[in-house]
């Protein structure tokens, strides 16, 4: 009864979306640095194979982010990517389901 009311409404489920966020955020800050590398070495890139995981998290991933500067940007960047793409897929089909009505 209560998601009717706020498909009628219009109105944010705010709740919905920060456990979302909550969800996503964790994941890209955890999980994703170490799919991307041990994928990375599963499928042998070069960039890889001869780096350890312990200069990948501290040196590419984690380290640049206090370094400032256009790294920094791109280290964030990489870490909320599994946000931003979550955030973007349900915008998306939001969108599609909206002007489907």
């Amino acid at each position: 009864m209560q998601d009717t009311k706020y498909e009628e409404t219009g109105l944010i489920d705010w709740s919905r979306e920060l456990w979302f966020a909550l969800l996503f955020i964790c994941i890209g800050w955890t999980v994703w640095p170490l799919m991307v590398y041990f994928l990375g070495r599963a499928i042998e890139i070069e960039y890889f194979i001869n780096m350890t995981l312990r200069d990948w998290a501290e040196n590419r991933v984690y380290g640049p982010i206090v370094d400032g500067g256009l790294r920094t940007i791109s280290r964030i960047t990489f870490l909320f990517f599994p946000w931003f793409f979550s955030f973007c897929l349900r915008l998306f089909l939001n969108l599609l389901r909206n002007n489907g009505n």
